[in-house]
């Protein structure tokens, strides 16, 4: 709603320019007289209307304007505030809102890590609890372990112990049969080589016999000469060699010994001796010849 006042300003207007308008036609008039025709007075009388009734009618639209741009502007700034005032209430129930939010989201955080804290208990008491009863089945458990554990210590002990004794009382009768069987085989080994050394012997003899039958003495033999002869023979009996291993000191009678060898060539006899015999006394045999032991 407008006031009364408002209507004072363009009326002040309004006759202010219609005076302007009336002094500019009256000089105008007494200035410029038209020599040749001069307008009657209700003629000018009637343009000095017309203009001032445009002026007002213009007065009155600029009035209306400057009316209706001063609503306009009274309207813009209501709705400005009116703007501005929502704006601010939707600020302060958008903070509000928010920071019932935020108290929601603290209240409900709170209120997880309760029953996080809560729920954490229960599992550290179960833990607790599962690990005192698997402590209590381990320690049964290495009990029972340790029993069963010496349990068996003492049946192995037992059983090693009579083993030990089965063993040693088996390597006792082993060893006793060993040193029976040794000592068997010690008096049947001496036997037979006591009966080999006879049967050598009388092999020896028979050779040394055969040789001494083929040697021919040299003069310059002389008592207490010893010469030394390795024989090779074959399990024929025939020589495969001879040489003198040690020397009488006179080479007539060292080789007198070999040609009485070379005069045999064959010891038939040796045909029939056992062939272990032969092997281990005669394939190489040493013989030694004296003159003393030479017939005559």
């Amino acid at each position: 709603m407008l006031r009364a006042g408002s209507y004072l300003i363009p009326t002040i207007l309004a006759v202010a320019l219609h005076a302007v308008v009336i002094a500019l036609l009256a000089q105008s008039w007494f200035e410029h007289d038209d020599p040749v025709r001069k307008v009657p007075r209700h003629v000018q009388a009637q343009v000095v209307d017309m203009k001032s009734a445009k002026a007002q009618k213009k007065a009155e639209a600029e009035a209306k304007a400057r009316k209706k741009a001063d609503q306009q502007r009274r309207a813009d700034a209501e709705k400005k505030r009116k703007a501005d005032e929502k704006r601010k209430q939707d600020l302060a129930k958008k903070k509000a809102a928010e920071k019932k939010r935020q108290q929601e989201i603290a209240k409900k955080k709170a209120a997880e890590e309760k029953k996080k804290a809560a729920d954490k208990k229960r599992q550290q008491e179960i833990a607790k609890k599962k690990a005192e009863q698997a402590r209590i089945k381990k320690a049964e458990a290495e009990k029972k372990r340790k029993a069963e554990a010496a349990k068996k210590a003492a049946e192995a002990k037992k059983k090693q112990e009579a083993a030990r004794k089965a063993a040693a009382e088996k390597a006792a009768r082993e060893e006793a049969a060993r040193q029976a069987q040794n000592e068997a085989l010690q008096e049947e080994a001496a036997i037979r080589a006591e009966e080999e050394r006879a049967s050598a012997m009388s092999y020896e003899a028979y050779i040394v016999d055969q040789i001494t039958r083929n040697w021919r003495r040299s003069p310059s033999a002389r008592n207490g000469m010893v010469v030394e002869v390795t024989v090779h023979l074959l399990p024929s009996g025939r020589v495969n060699d001879r040489y003198v291993t040690k020397s009488s000191g006179d080479s007539r009678f060292d080789n007198d010994a070999l040609r009485a060898i070379d005069r045999v060539q064959v010891f038939e006899k040796l045909q029939e001796m056992d062939p272990v015999v032969f092997d281990r006394y005669f394939r190489k045999r040493i013989f030694r010849f004296r003159p003393e032991d030479l017939r005559n």
